[in-house]
């Protein structure tokens, strides 16, 4: 033992259930290692940071583990300290009391509550609650003063608060408070204030009282005017009734027919019934039978104005919030009972909740007055249209009208497009129209042209073909010819005229030209041979043959006559392929 090592007699057996003797060491009994497993080190003074792991417990260590084989210290030397304590060295926080008392505390073990408790609190004194004292919060919760207390976090700490069996046991630490860690003494500080389960759902009811009577006034009001509204508005009435004279109308001949009413849920199927064309239905159908012919009842939805806030109120939610707040106060007077005469100055549980739960009740009172007009307008609207309060869901009931006029609202634009696109298809449609009257109208003239074109043409053609059978057509191309002719050989005979003086002044003069140069060679001729015959004979034999290749070179008549022929037939036949192409 122990005590043998030192050179002492070893401690006597002490009986089973019996506490260690005075100032005798605890002895630790856990799990064993494996034999061979190296035993770990413990090192003091270490500044550095934590390594934040998860440890494996020993009981989980065996010889067959890759811990039980480790030896790691086998690899330690003081450089290696060294360079961890100069690179991952502590922030050293200043030694402040508070700070250092923190500091010890959370190496505390914990000595009542659970590790998960100790967690929870150790978050809500580092968030919600931080910057209060433990002795400033027990106040504050002892005043029943909700100034810096929201509900969230008195919720908080009704979940977090320990076992009453740990409440009690905590109580009796009071004079280890010291030893005890942050958390423990922070629910040591719970335990000692009154009643602190019950007092701390007195204040949450009191912080939220306030907010769910604010919420549920305006639903209760929301849905008597909703009911008010279906039941005076006199366009949505006279909508149904059109509704009913459509749908009796259709439905002539079938078990339908004759209907004195219908369920308002038939109003979201209207657009279930499609028109022949399938781009409209019966819902587009009777938007514009209202705009056209009843425009003074167009308008229903607005007199509707309160339905869509009514449909998101739902009176089972309501109902419980109304039974939550009589069973709260209920338990408020019953808790009441217990603080008549408290233990502390700082305690006005009694004074505070008296005076809220008179309040509270007169509060309820109200509410409950209105919850239950409320179900009464309710019933009545159902009933009003025929229906069953008892089968009917009144969420559903509004929901199904709000979808009516939301639905018709739709219909009521998608109308206005349709009719805008059926102007623009209209006006495409007309100006296509006119454009194939206008083709038509082309088409027409000029078939008539060609028409009119053929008459002349077989008209002139006809004449054509007559001139060149008759030989008229080539006789006045002659005589065209004959003209340009005679007009040349008049303007020829002029010109001779006008130069014959200077030719018998000036024989050698310029040349003339054919049979006139013929003669002024045979002239010089007799000029330079004098009255020979030889020279003269041989310049008359030039001549002549100059005057024949002359005279050989002008066509004959019908020489002349067949190309007039060639050219009449030519200018037919171009006039005939004009005719054609037109």
């Amino acid at each position: 033992g122990i005590n043998a090592e030192y050179g002492g007699a070893p401690p006597p057996p002490r009986m089973p259930g019996a506490p260690p003797a005075p100032g005798a060491p605890r002895v630790r009994r856990g799990p064993q290692l494996p034999d061979g497993v190296q035993k770990k080190k413990t090192y003091t003074g270490v500044t550095t940071k934590k390594l934040n792991w998860q440890c494996i417990p020993v009981k989980n260590i065996q010889k067959t583990t890759f811990w039980a084989k480790t030896r790691e210290l086998d690899m330690e030397s003081q450089d290696l300290f060294e360079s961890l304590s100069e690179e991952f060295a502590a922030k050293v926080a200043k030694e402040t009391g508070p700070a250092l008392a923190v500091s010890k505390k959370r190496v505390k073990e914990l000595k009542v509550i659970d590790p998960k408790a100790s967690q929870n609190f150790g978050i809500l004194l580092n968030s919600s609650l931080k910057g209060l004292t433990f002795e400033e919060l027990r106040v504050l919760i002892l005043k029943c003063d909700d100034s810096s207390l929201s509900p969230s976090v008195m919720e908080s700490l009704l979940r977090f608060l320990p076992s009453g069996e740990d409440m009690a046991s905590l109580r009796t630490l009071k004079d280890e408070y010291d030893e005890l860690c942050t958390a423990e003494q922070f629910a040591f500080m719970l335990s000692n204030i009154p009643r602190i389960e019950p007092r701390l759902q007195a204040m949450v009811f009191k912080k939220k009282f306030y907010e769910e009577a604010k919420e549920i006034k305006p639903d209760l009001t929301y849905v008597i005017a909703a009911c008010e509204e279906l039941k005076t508005s006199e366009k949505f009435g006279k909508t149904l009734e059109l509704i009913l004279l459509i749908g009796n109308y259709m439905n002539s001949g079938s078990r339908n027919a004759e209907s004195y009413g219908f369920k308002l849920n038939f109003l979201t199927k209207l657009q279930n019934t499609k028109a022949h064309d399938n781009r409209s239905n019966m819902l587009h159908f009777l938007a514009n039978l209202l705009e056209n012919r009843y425009p003074q009842w167009v308008n229903f939805k607005d007199d509707l104005r309160n339905l869509e806030k009514a449909r998101r109120v739902s009176d089972d939610q309501l109902s419980k919030q109304l039974r939550g707040m009589k069973k709260s106060l209920n338990n408020l007077k019953k808790e009441l009972e217990f603080h008549k005469n408290p233990e502390s100055i700082d305690d006005r549980f009694g004074t505070e909740m008296n005076a809220f739960l008179k309040f509270a009740n007169d509060e309820y009172e109200k509410l409950d007055a209105t919850y239950t007009n409320m179900g009464k307008c309710v019933a009545e609207i159902i009933s009003f249209y025929g229906e069953d309060p008892k089968k009917t869901n009144p969420e559903e009931f509004f929901s199904d009208i709000v979808t009516f006029c939301n639905d018709f609202e739709t219909a009521r634009v998608e109308n206005t497009k349709m009719k805008e696109a059926k102007k623009r298809e209209e006006k495409q449609k007309e100006l296509k129209e006119k454009e194939r009257r206008k083709k038509e109208q082309r088409e027409k003239e000029r078939k008539d042209f060609i028409i009119d074109q053929q008459g002349e043409g077989e008209g002139v053609l006809d004449d054509l073909m007559d001139a060149l059978k008759t030989g008229q057509a080539y006789n006045r191309d002659n005589r065209r010819q004959k003209q340009r002719q005679n007009r040349g050989k008049s303007g020829g005979e002029r010109e001779k005229r006008s130069k014959k003086p200077d030719q018998n002044r000036d024989r050698s003069g310029g040349d003339a030209g054919g049979e006139g140069k013929a003669n002024r060679n045979l002239q010089r001729g007799r000029s330079q041979t004098g009255h020979s015959g030889s020279p003269r004979h041989k310049n008359n034999s030039d001549n002549q043959d100059a005057l024949d290749s002359i005279l050989n070179s002008t066509p004959t008549r019908t020489e002349r006559r067949q190309r007039a022929n060639t050219r009449g037939e030519s200018k037919a036949s171009e006039a005939l392929q004009r005719v054609r192409a037109l």
